[in-house]
């Protein structure tokens, strides 16, 4: 199955409103649960990736309880074994174009390996944890027990509402508590996330301490520049004052302060040591953001791929997957003691 990547909100707005709309109403419609949103009027996707149904039809998806008042997660484990995973990157044609496809050609596990650990996998925004399949198959392969789950508002989770990593933070906790007491997961856990996963699981971890390693790839350090990026690349006919008058509104609407859905404002606060991922050709999350970001922590380290779009860089697997399963695998450094930089 050939799967379209990066659904966005903006297609959604520009159906919504037009003219005088007040910047409050497109606020809540930022809050809106992505899955809500009908994907007829989602902007043309730019990339493509696909892997096969029959190693998914194996790992069944599942269903977790957490919070109050309480909200169901779907989570789909991918214990460790050797699943032949790998990156082709081909093209699909859509729309009279061809686009970049990854295809991850892989087969259900076909031996059981010893378990290292759990990573947790987050998705991006308006997406679902199908996204990150391809990833957690990678490292159930080096003995990682995968964790994909769909946030509150996303997939087959429940929730009316998104919160931009503030209640996100806590269901997860909530999650791995339940999943340990299920026996699927144990503390400490990895996490991997891409864009908005990126930049709640820098939430998490710089709130919850049994998150030990955290690789984030393309996440913005303020939320409203991330959004007129989306704009700029996505529906720039928006008008750009009514976007940023409704992100503005953004933080007042989920109980908090100005700056409290910035990432860089989290992690001024309470450092986190990350593995950075920027791609170079990126107006969301673009690499100076990501330079600010892991400038909060001395230990944490960025890889620049160059000439990649926001879109791409998570499933550019054949050049990040032994950068990142090295930073999993490596015990967090002391305090004050730096890991060497860019690469």
């Amino acid at each position: 199955m050939t799967r379209p990547l990066f659904a966005a909100l903006l297609g959604l707005l520009g159906s919504l409103f037009a003219g005088c709309t007040p910047s409050g109403f497109v606020a809540n419609q930022f809050l809106r649960a992505p899955k809500s949103f009908p994907k007829v009027v989602a902007p043309q996707p730019r990339v493509y990736f696909s892997f096969p149904d029959q190693v998914t039809d194996t790992l069944p998806e599942q269903l977790a309880t957490v919070g109050d008042p309480p909200l169901t997660l779907a989570y789909r484990l991918v214990p460790p074994g050797d699943y032949g995973a790998r990156m082709v990157l081909t093209n699909h044609q859509a729309y009279g174009k061809s686009w970049p496809l990854y295809w991850f050609p892989a087969h259900p596990a076909t031996n059981a390996l010893p378990k290292r650990g759990t990573v947790v996998f987050l998705h991006g925004y308006g997406l679902e944890h199908g996204t990150l399949i391809p990833w957690a198959l990678q490292a159930a392969g080096h003995g990682w027990n995968g964790v994909a789950v769909d946030l509150r508002g996303h997939g087959n989770s429940d929730g009316t509402r998104i919160t931009f990593g503030i209640q996100e933070a806590h269901d997860l906790t909530d999650l791995i508590d339940e999943l340990s007491r299920r026996g699927q997961a144990s503390w400490p856990v990895q996490v991997v996330g891409v864009s908005y996963g990126a930049a709640v699981a820098l939430r998490w971890a710089s709130q919850e301490s049994r998150v030990e390693r955290v690789v984030a790839i393309t996440p913005y350090d303020h939320l409203a520049d991330a959004i007129e990026g989306l704009r700029r690349s996505y529906a720039s006919w928006l008008p750009a004052g009514l976007i940023q008058r409704a992100a503005e509104k953004l933080p007042e609407r989920v109980g908090q302060p100005p700056g409290g859905l910035d990432p860089l404002n989290w992690l001024g606060q309470h450092p986190v040591t990350a593995l950075f991922i920027a791609a170079g050709s990126d107006p969301v999350a673009p690499p100076e953001a990501i330079q600010r970001l892991a400038a909060c922590s001395p230990s944490s380290r960025i890889i620049n791929l160059e000439e990649t779009t926001h879109e791409m860089a998570p499933f550019r697997i054949d050049q990040l997957a032994q950068p990142v399963l090295d930073w999993l695998d490596t015990p967090l450094p002391q305090v004050g003691q730096a890991v060497s930089g860019k690469r």
